[in-house]
């Protein structure tokens, strides 16, 4: 079992800073960042004074290679949840149900319900994932995010051919969100466990 666990305070402000030093001046940025995780006794001096030189001290690229696959998980999670809801306009014209209404024929129900309920777990699946990603494992909540991608779309085609046609993808992607949910607590409880109160879960097992 590998934990990752990359990504510190520093890391996260760290790349919180690659987004916004371009909108702040330049004497403000060296001073709202964190440049290293043991800085020196100078460096220390030379960020509180604002050193510019200090802009570019940054461990960008290796942050970025810890969440690249989440982000661009996460990008076709959004164009998927933009699919859904352009079958849902679709379906609106096919059918004559003007917004605001709900209600029709049954067809256009399907879709509409299957639209909603994808867009109601995709904020929790989200949240799972870049959980799971940061403190456990980038590589394996990236596969478990296609694959809850990949159980959403057939849920999605399931329930608009048929309403009973919905349940296996909806139960298979049930328990990849449970399998996230999982391994995001194992991930944050090893990183409280480590670095607040000392103790290294893998070493013991190890042992």
């Amino acid at each position: 079992m590998h934990f990752q666990g990359n990504l510190a305070v520093c890391d996260i402000a760290g790349l919180c800073w690659l987004l916004l030093a371009p909108l702040l001046p330049v004497r403000n940025r060296a001073s709202l960042c964190c440049l290293h995780r043991h800085p020196t006794h100078q460096q220390g001096l030379d960020l509180a004074r604002g050193d510019p030189a200090w802009e570019i001290r940054f461990y960008s690229v290796a942050m970025l290679e810890q969440i690249h696959l989440l982000a661009a998980v996460t990008v076709l999670g959004v164009l998927e949840q933009a699919y859904f809801f352009l079958q849902v306009i679709h379906a609106r014209r096919t059918f004559g149900v003007s917004p605001p209404n709900i209600s029709g024929p049954p067809e256009f129900e399907r879709i509409f319900r299957a639209q909603v309920n994808s867009s109601e777990y995709f904020p929790i699946f989200v949240a799972l994932l870049w959980q799971a990603g940061l403190f456990f494992h980038q590589g394996l909540a990236a596969a478990l995010g296609l694959l809850y991608l990949y159980s959403r779309y057939c849920y999605f085609t399931g329930y608009r051919a048929s309403s009973s046609d919905r349940l296996t993808p909806i139960y298979f992607s049930t328990g990849v969100l449970w399998v996230l949910v999982a391994a995001a607590t194992l991930g944050l409880l090893h990183f409280f466990l480590s670095h607040y109160v000392g103790l290294n879960v893998l070493r013991l097992l190890a042992a």
